[in-house]
This record gives structure tokens, C-alpha cells and sequence, in this order.
């Protein structure tokens, strides 16, 4: 790599890149001058908030894209990063936070705020990430991600009606092991005993529920700790930026339009001019299997989320209600999100999300923390306590790359493999108006886990998956 001291603007056109929340990145100027790297670019977001009990913010990663194929994960250095311009109505100062791993960056609102965001941010980046890298023949690109912070503290999982507990409802067992409550989770390091006696059970009616045993570590993330979560579902256009910065080996198994029914379901992906473009990059990226979502959340630095992060990030600390949704009534009536006849979610009453409140939260979908859908679009698959290797997950993020044929790489990770368990399902997925409509279709309770604990990990219209990180 050689010591340039101008600007080395990416080979590819000046464009925006943008996103189902309206997320929208310039191309990024790369500047390489004195054993020094680092970035301009503006970034914009709607409806960006921090009130006095969490904030939004975006997850910003980097990677160099050569001509030849694939990828170089860029990391980012600790300090140094800064707003250059503010360009939105509103004066906003922001904060970067930066995890041990360097792997990327948070963006967020550093006090209090509600509004649109639109800046021009200085970030610095390693200088040793370009080693045996020719700039002068690679892309530069930056990725975002809308991400809710979720704090960190106390909360309680499960449910407590009956037929919370017949859908699998988690429970605090008594000395019969009958339900006596909600289980608490007290601390991030707690150990929890799952057993008829122990401190916490479900019922496993129909035997996706998981296999009522086992102890969930104390290294298994619990959600006491605060974590980032994606605030919608991946996206197709998320994916199709996933898809053209891989290696045509890498590549392979993740192409999903192959799937039978793809496009008769509506997803639009597809390969135009030797690159992968959607017709509707804000839709919701159905068809995902396990595999594709590991690999993805690999590539973006991220990792699956936990039954019990769901839980948080749905109902956060307020006391549980019996048979309550996310947005935390026990009603779905209200519901205006929903999709349209692309399969994409839209609010059927006008309205945007700037209108969004506590006291509304019902017509949004919203959780108590403002996360979107968490039911009634996509199933959520994420990590359950019902199998060894799901208790067996101890958190670890994606490091930014992934393997030469396309998979996820990171240690305790479940996988895909049909029989190999660690995976499960919550929130209830939307299969299409033309069919019936149940207890947890498309809309689910927080507590209802019928498949929490069943390893379906193909592609199919209705299973999602969203991706989180452990951070202050």
C-alpha cells in the first residue's frame, strides 16, 4: 500500500444509498495521506429520537470491494471521529460509539432529540486494515443499519394464563412444578435451571417447544446487559448489498431467488448486468434460511438475538401482561402496519413514525422500546434455550468476514443443518391475506413459543430473522 496523500474516491459512481428507514449514506470519500485513514461521508435518517429512556442510532461499517471479487473488512479506530456539518433543520450533536472489536461504529443522537438527522461525519479508520490492498483498483463502500438501543436492567420472561402455557409460555415453577409467575431475570451472569422444579419450565405440548432441560449458562445472553437491535427486518436491498460484495464462490449458496416460489411470493431479487438489484429494496427480505441470516450478521459485524433479548427488547421493564403483544396491549385490532400488495409494510392510516408515542405505539407495531415489527411480518428466529447448542451460545459478534464458501465462521454459532438444533422461532409470521388467521398468525404474544425451541432453518416466505449487539 502506498503513502497517498489525496483523496481516493471509489471507482464506482457518486451515489445514495438507502434504506427501508429512510437511512440514506452518500458515497464515501476515502482519504489515505500520512499513515492516517479516513472517511467523509453524510448520513441521514428519519425520525431519529433519544428521550429519557433510549435512543435510536445507526450501525456504520466499512469494507474495500476489489475489482477482481469479495471483500476487506475495514475497522475503525477509537477516537477521532467527528461531525463535520449539520444539514438537518434541527442542531443535533451526535455520539460515536465504538466496540472493543473495531468492527464498526454507532451513530447516535447524544442528547435529547426527536427529528430527522442529516450530517457529514468524519471517521477515522486503521490504517493498517488497507495493507495489501490496491486502492487505486477497489470500491470503497459504507453500510448502515438502524439500530434500538435497549437498556440494559431487570425485566420478566413467560406468561402466565393458560393458554400462554399450553403455546409454551415460559414459567417460574413452584415445589409441584405447577406455574407460580413470571421468571425474572435479576443479572446478565445468573445461571437458570430448566427442569419442573427448577427456575424456570414450559410445556412442550406439541414438541417444538424445546427439550425441557438442560441449565442456560451464565454466558448465554440474557438481556439484562443493554444491547443495539435492528429496528425493522433486514431488507432486500440490505441483502442485495450483502450479495454483491461477496466472492462468486461465496455467493453461491446464498443466492435465494433460486427458491422455488420466490418471485410467485413476491420477492424481487434478482441478477441484472453481473450484480443482484431488487425492485423493492425496503420490502422485507423473505426467504432468508438460518445460514443466509448467520452469514449476513457475520458480514455486518452483528449476531442472532437470544429468546430472552426478544423478550426485552418487546416488553423492556414494564410489568407483564397475560396474552399482551409487543406493543403491549392484548388487542391486535388497532394494528396499521401492515403489508401491502408488494409485501411491503406500510401504515394504512398516513401516518409516519414521527407521529409515533408510548400512547400510540398500538397502531405502529412499536415495543416499548420502539422497535418494529417484532410481530405480525416475519417470524423472528433467533437462539432458544431449548437445545444444548442454543444454551450453549455465549454472544460472540461477527468479525466483518466470512468463509470462503459463504457461511458464517464464528464460533457457537447454531447452523443451518436441519438436525442440529439451537434455533427457534417467535412473534408470528404474515403467510398472505389468503390465509387464516389464528392465535400466533400473523400476529403472536410476547410469551407464545410454540416452535420456540424447532430447528426450521430453510427459506420460506414467512421466516425472518434480526440481528443485534451487545453495547452500553
Amino acid at each position: 500500500m502506498r503513502n497517498l496523500s489525496l483523496a481516493i474516491l471509489s471507482l464506482l459512481s457518486l451515489s445514495l444509498t438507502v434504506s427501508a428507514s429512510g437511512l440514506k449514506l452518500s458515497k464515501p470519500i476515502l482519504y489515505l495521506e500520512n499513515n492516517t485513514a479516513y472517511t467523509v461521508l453524510n448520513i441521514s435518517w428519519d425520525h431519529a429520537w433519544k428521550n429519557g429512556k433510549n435512543h435510536d442510532g445507526v450501525w456504520l461499517f466499512f469494507k474495500s470491494l476489489p475489482k477482481t471479487g469479495g471483500y476487506h473488512h475495514i475497522r475503525v479506530e477509537k477516537e477521532g471521529h467527528a461531525v463535520i456539518s449539520v444539514f438537518s433543520q434541527k442542531d443535533v450533536d451526535l455520539d460515536f460509539q465504538i466496540p472493543d472489536d473495531q468492527t464498526g461504529l454507532f451513530i447516535a443522537p447524544a442528547n435529547t432529540f426527536r427529528g430527522d438527522i442529516e450530517v457529514s461525519v468524519r471517521i477515522m479508520l486503521q490504517y493498517s486494515s488497507f495493507e495489501n490492498i490496491n486502492v487505486r483498483k477497489a470500491a470503497f463502500n459504507a453500510y448502515g443499519i438502524e439500530m434500538v438501543h435497549v437498556t440494559g436492567g431487570s425485566f420478566k420472561v413467560g406468561g402466565t394464563d393458560e393458554q400462554s402455557l399450553n403455546y409454551g409460555s415460559f414459567y417460574k415453577p413452584d415445589k409441584r412444578g405447577k406455574a407460580s409467575g413470571w421468571v425474572e431475570i435479576a443479572s446478565e451472569d445468573q445461571e437458570l435451571e430448566v427442569s419442573q422444579t427448577g427456575d424456570l419450565f414450559y410445556r412442550a405440548n406439541e414438541g417444538y417447544e424445546g427439550d425441557q432441560t438442560g441449565t442456560i449458562p451464565s454466558t448465554f445472553p440474557k438481556g439484562f446487559a443493554p444491547f443495539y437491535i435492528m429496528k425493522y427486518e433486514p431488507t432486500e436491498g440490505q441483502y442485495t448489498d450483502f450479495l454483491n460484495s461477496l466472492t462468486a464462490a461465496q455467493a453461491s449458496d446464498r443466492i435465494i431467488f433460486n427458491e422455488k416460489n420466490y418471485y410467485e411470493s413476491g420477492g424481487t431479487i434478482a441478477e441484472k448486468d453481473g450484480r443482484y438489484v431488487s425492485h423493492l429494496p425496503d420490502k422485507p427480505c423473505a426467504f432468508m434460511s438460518w445460514d443466509d441470516a448467520m452469514a449476513y450478521a457475520d458480514w455486518a459485524g452483528l449476531r442472532p438475538m437470544t429468546e430472552f433479548e426478544y423478550t426485552k427488547a418487546c416488553r423492556g421493564p414494564s410489568a407483564p401482561v397475560s396474552g399482551e403483544y409487543p406493543w403491549g396491549t392484548v388487542s391486535k385490532d388497532k394494528i396499521q402496519r401492515l403489508p401491502n400488495a408488494d409485501g411491503q409494510l406500510v401504515m394504512i392510516n398516513g401516518w409516519d413514525e414521527s407521529k409515533l408515542t408510548d400512547e400510540n405505539k398500538k397502531y405502529f407495531g412499536a415495543s416499548w422500546y420502539w422497535v418494529m415489527d417484532l410481530s405480525g411480518s416475519m417470524w423472528e428466529r433467533l437462539v432458544t434455550v431449548g437445545h444444548p447448542n442454543g444454551r450453549n451460545f455465549d454472544g460472540t459478534h461477527g468479525d466483518g468476514a466470512i468463509s470462503p464458501e459463504g457461511y458464517a465462521n464464528t464460533q457457537n454459532w447454531p447452523v443451518g443443518q436441519e438436525d442440529s438444533g439451537g434455533i427457534g422461532y417467535r412473534g408470528g409470521g404474515f403467510y398472505g391475506y389468503d390465509r387464516e388467521y389464528h392465535e400466533f398468525n400473523p400476529f403472536s404474544p410476547v410469551a407464545y413459543r410454540p416452535y420456540g425451541g424447532w430447528h426450521g432453518s430453510g427459506r420460506t416466505v414467512s421466516y425472518g430473522t434480526r440481528f443485534v449487539r451487545s453495547g452500553n
